[in-house]
């Protein structure tokens, strides 16, 4: 292969490994070469060769979620492209009680780096996490001292409020979650607040019963909406926490005879796979891409990929689709 390139084996090894110090064009040269041979570089001997496993571990407190499970899409498919593998440690044990996070539990996968989807870290998980001594990067939640890559929650849902704003309605609800397992106070906290903020800016004040905590599931929050809108006075317009979340409130709106965007407007956050079905409006965020940015930024820390990685906060995009209207009275 080396012939075949024009460069030392030593340039091809660094090449294949994608190390810095190796101009674009030489780079080039020894991948097609590489192809041309039908070389598949060997994992295990290059372990042998840096002394680390080429493998890195995502930390999740479940897979059953599209925001988790895409998360880790994104970084296998950024490990898959640098020939590194991915291992998953999965802190929901089989009775579904979920286990807690330990410095054994981090290095049971034998890996090189970690990525922790970052939800619902008690203060001694986050010790452990502090204490991790290989580089590490959090996904969709953070806390301080380590770095995390996510979006900017508050701003995010101050985007799906100010548009129900707009649109004219002023007795907004919120069905989202409160201290729920699995989620950081970073997440749920921050869309909440932004909630209340933006309609006390606009001269509203939030009625403590506007606010349905049931949990973030589809059917708790289904049954969290029909506590909220249940009544007379119900709000014309809902702030749903998650795009699954607003799924639960759709269901709840049908169970009432309640149209959507007619009597009910709703808006979510997430931009879900299933959202452009369900006509959702929300707010875009794309937990692949932040999976496959955490990838990348442990990768360079690696020495693995030569280009430096932002850890600035993942963009975000108002999408409006057909369940939000000016309110009909």
């Amino acid at each position: 292969m080396a012939r075949l390139a024009g460069v030392s084996e030593a340039t091809v090894s660094r090449a294949l490994r994608d190390l810095r110090h190796v101009a674009p064009e030489t780079a080039e040269a020894v991948r097609a070469a590489a192809d041309r041979l039908g070389f598949v570089p060997s994992r295990n001997a290059a372990a042998l060769a840096t002394g680390r496993p080429q493998v890195v571990s995502v930390v999740t407190p479940t897979l059953v979620s599209w925001f988790y499970s895409s998360v880790v899409d994104g970084v296998d498919s950024v490990l898959r492209q640098a020939g590194w593998a991915t291992s998953l440690v999965n802190l929901i044990e089989a009775d579904g009680t979920r286990r807690r996070l330990t410095g054994a539990a981090l290095q049971a996968g034998q890996a090189s780096a970690h990525v922790v989807i970052g939800f619902g870290l008690d203060e001694a998980e986050q010790a452990v996490v502090r204490g991790a001594r290989v580089p590490l990067v959090t996904v969709g939640g953070s806390f301080e001292g380590v770095r995390g890559i996510g979006i900017p929650e508050g701003e995010a849902a101050r985007l799906a409020v100010g548009h129900l704003l707009a649109l004219g309605h002023r007795r907004i609800g919120h069905v989202g979650g409160d201290g729920e397992p699995g989620l950081n106070d970073s997440v749920v906290g921050p869309r909440r607040d932004a909630w209340a903020s933006m309609l006390r800016e606009a001269g509203v004040e939030p009625e403590p019963w506007w606010f349905a905590s049931g949990g973030l599931a589809l059917e708790a929050s289904r049954d969290a909406a029909e506590r909220l809108l249940d009544r007379p006075d119900r709000p014309t317009a809902v702030f749903a926490a998650t795009d699954e979340t607003a799924y639960g409130v759709l269901l709840a709106a049908q169970r009432l005879g309640l149209r959507v965007p007619g009597d009910l407007s709703v808006a979510g956050l997430d931009d879900h796979a299933f959202s452009s079905a369900y006509g959702l409006t929300t707010v875009r965020q794309s937990p692949m891409e932040q999976g496959a940015r955490a990838a990348a930024l442990l990768l360079h820390d690696l020495g693995v990929r030569r280009r430096a990685v932002s850890t600035a906060p993942e963009p975000i995009e108002l999408v409006v689709r057909s369940t939000t209207a000016p309110p009909s009275a």
